[in-house]
């Protein structure tokens, strides 16, 4: 009778300790909100490429489209929170949304902040044909013209609305706005001639811009852009306090423990930091930002509190 009762509880430990094995080795799901094949959707199958081999544990993609990302963070925030689903956010996500619409249907507050992943800023574009060589013509035309110049945007709120918005709002300058649903049309009516002008994103565009299909008189981040080397900051050019970016940060559910989330940012770190994961982004006019949990939650607030300003003087509402 012992050895039966030995031999019962040695099958017991087997059993928990392959069940425990088997929950330690699900893979990690990163959701991404929008459709396999675009700019999110490629940040995160390269981060995931090299992320599972620093983890040992696989990192699968799964894409969640709808409601402009608001689906995949619904989904991320109401999911278990051991580690094992995590959000590919944005600035979109975390921080202009919520300040522009009140019926998102998940809270910033459901999410904690675990590591940026890239950056790209957008490139200022205009119509081949339009007579402007410079952002010092653009400004000087449009303000000898007010809203005798149009300019596109992925529509009312949108990112390069917001971009826009604040071109606008630095050069003292007033375009006509013409949104679109989604950069692509209006991209399509820029190079057709319908529109003069649209910011879009470099890793979009900059391929267009080289092979000379687009005309770019600026990009709006901290520092020129590696794709697309000539093109000079709007900083440079005389407007210093101009900085327009947005960027990709994996985020998870609240109460996923302290110890999961130290582990997934030095994972995600050591990841970034690969040549091969650099050169990747970098090529493709994404930037990786490597850094702590505490200064991806530092970054957010801080572009909270900068938005927020912006779009209450510009009046831009989506409710």
């Amino acid at each position: 009778m012992r050895s039966l009762f030995l031999y019962l509880l040695m099958f017991l430990q087997v059993c928990v300790c392959a069940h425990a094995q088997n929950l330690s080795s699900k893979p990690v799901r990163i959701v991404v909100g929008f459709a396999a094949g675009g700019g999110s959707d490629f940040v995160a199958r390269v981060l995931a490429q090299d992320l599972s081999s620093v983890l040992g544990q696989q990192v699968i993609i799964d894409n969640k489209a709808g409601a402009g990302g608001a689906v995949a963070a619904r989904w991320v925030a109401t999911s278990e929170p051991d580690g094992q689903t995590l959000l590919l956010g944005s600035a979109a996500n975390f921080v202009i949304n919520p300040l522009l619409s009140k019926n998102l249907p998940y809270e910033t507050s459901d999410f904690l902040p675990v590591a940026a992943v890239a950056r790209f800023s957008y490139a200022l574009l205009i119509r081949k044909d339009l007579p402007i060589r410079s952002v010092a013509e653009l400004i000087a035309f449009a303000k000898q013209n007010p809203e005798g110049l149009t300019i596109g945007s992925a529509g009312n709120g949108s990112n390069t609305h917001v971009v826009a918005t604040a071109f606008m709002f630095t050069t003292g300058t007033h375009l006509r706005h013409i949104p679109y649903k989604g950069t692509a049309p209006a991209l399509t009516d820029l190079m057709g001639g319908t529109i003069d002008v649209l910011f879009d994103s470099t890793p979009t565009v900059y391929s267009m811009i080289n092979a000379g299909a687009l005309r770019a008189l600026a990009v709006t981040g901290p520092e020129r852009e590696a794709v697309l080397g000539d093109v000079a900051t709007i900083a440079e050019l005389g407007y210093k306090s101009f900085n327009a970016s947005n960027w990709f940060a994996i985020f998870a559910p609240k109460k996923t423990p302290v110890d999961t989330i130290n582990k997934l940012n030095l994972s995600i770190q050591k990841t970034l930091q690969l040549p091969k994961v650099r050169k990747q982004y970098i090529d493709s006019g994404n930037q990786p930002i490597p850094g702590s949990s505490a200064e991806l939650d530092q970054l957010v607030k801080s572009e909270t509190a900068n938005y927020k300003t912006l779009l209450s003087n510009a009046k831009i509402t989506l409710d």
